[in-house]
């Protein structure tokens, strides 16, 4: 008589580690629920999962690996593995002899036991378009092509596209149909809004591109493509270790690129190939300020002489702007900050750029010092800002840069200087 399913999982073959009172398991429906004695719960959702290994660390630690857009390391002498175990087995068809194989092994080992497959989610079309470095085609049934250049605000507006947040709490935006760029279309492209200013273009776009069994072929397919669209130039970037592959385009201030990535010592194989696109063009309209710069006036200021920056993310901060010319033709590149008493506000600048806000707005100054440990350190000015619960980085320097300025600063401005607790730079 054949065996029976509860013949097979009490086989002497099937030997799980020895459990603990270390930590707990529950599963209940969709949900694995693990933790230790010493630390908070942790969940997985098996809906979203995607992959799952058997894992074998130093000291002969055991683990069930599981990725549902999140690792999960699920010790294997943790109370209620066994039964959480064999119910997935049953439910997913793990590789049963694949696991056990190793799960009492002595050797450090990653082995996995089972992949989610899916629908294709890219195709190569037997076209000839040439417009990779124009924008991208929504396949709606009135096609609409997209220049790169198009702003956030111009997607919020779009009817084909969706926003929501991501397993990786960033906001993204969905398109409804599929999307072609060159001779490649794409089922699950969408963008990344990650704090952009509505004014600016979108930085960054995303699709993870899977063949029907969740192998390398997807890299294989995309590669052979865009060499042939593209071509070979010194702008490539191109490389085929064990661990990764990747082949990347720069073309018209934009980057082009896929990977694929498989196991090694420090990660799992995706199953997918990442395409990337991403907006590396200079929008310097988005810089001037002309208003402010028409009207400002420098009541009284502080030059601080050490190599002190201000963040240079103008895509993402609309704060930022450039360096009015009043303040380089007086002080040349050197750092300032000044206050504008007929237009109540206070503004920061570092050789090309600026930030100025309403003195109203700031509350306080905050100087937190990174010491050295494993880096060199550094120090940064923040402001204690009305209408945020964070403080804001203005300005960045070496550890200890804005110590000698702190009375000045306070004198100057009429507003509190604290000193943080010092931190460590590990």
């Amino acid at each position: 008589m054949a065996n029976t399913m509860s013949d097979h999982k009490t086989n002497s073959s099937r030997i799980f580690p020895n459990e603990s009172a270390d930590g707990i398991i529950t599963l209940n429906d969709n949900k694995i629920t693990y933790n230790s004695v010493i630390a908070s719960p942790a969940e997985v959702n098996l809906d979203r999962l995607q992959y799952a290994y058997v894992v074998v660390i130093e000291n002969k630690q055991a683990f069930l690996f599981l990725f549902d857009d999140h690792p999960h390391y699920l010790p294997a002498n943790y109370a209620g593995f066994k039964n959480m175990y064999d119910t997935l087995s049953e439910r997913f068809g793990f590789e049963d002899a694949v696991f056990f194989e190793h799960i009492n092994a002595s050797e450090t080992h990653q082995q996995q036991i089972w992949r989610r497959t899916y629908e294709p989610s890219y195709e190569v079309l037997q076209t000839n378009h040439s417009d990779y470095a124009k924008g991208f085609e929504i396949q709606s049934p009135d096609k609409l092509f997209v220049s790169w250049d198009a702003t956030f605000e111009e997607f919020l507006k779009n009817p084909y596209i969706s926003f929501q947040e991501s397993p990786y709490i960033q906001k993204v935006g969905k398109f409804a149909y599929p999307v072609r760029i060159g001779n490649i279309l794409l089922k699950n492209f969408h963008l990344y809004y990650d704090f952009v200013r509505q004014y600016a273009s979108v930085l960054q776009f995303y699709s993870p591109c899977f063949d029907a069994r969740g192998t390398d072929k997807s890299f294989t397919d995309l590669k052979a493509i865009l060499l042939k669209d593209l071509g070979i130039d010194r702008n490539r970037l191109n490389y085929d270790r064990a661990d990764q592959k990747n082949l990347t385009y720069n073309f018209a201030s934009m980057s082009l690129s896929i990977c694929y990535t498989y196991d090694s010592d420090r990660q799992f194989n995706a199953g997918y190939t990442s395409l990337s696109v991403e907006n590396k063009c200079d929008y310097l309209s988005l810089l001037i300020d002309q208003a402010y710069e028409d009207r400002m006036l420098i009541s009284d200021y502080i030059v601080l002489q050490e190599d002190i920056r201000i963040s240079d993310d103008y895509k993402r901060n609309s704060r930022i702007k450039r360096r009015p010319q009043q303040i380089t033709d007086q002080f040349e590149n050197k750092t300032v900050i000044w206050m504008d008493e007929r237009n109540d506000k206070i503004g920061f600048s570092s050789t090309l750029l600026s930030q100025v806000f309403h003195q109203d707005e700031i509350k306080s100054f905050r100087i937190q010092n990174i010491l050295p440990a494993r880096g060199t350190g550094s120090s940064y000015l923040e402001l204690v800002l009305e209408n945020q619960t964070e403080q804001y980085i203005v300005l960045k320097g070496r550890c200890n840069a804005f110590d000698v300025y702190a009375e000045q600063l306070k004198i100057l401005t009429h507003k509190e200087v604290v000193f943080e607790i010092d931190d460590h730079d590990c």
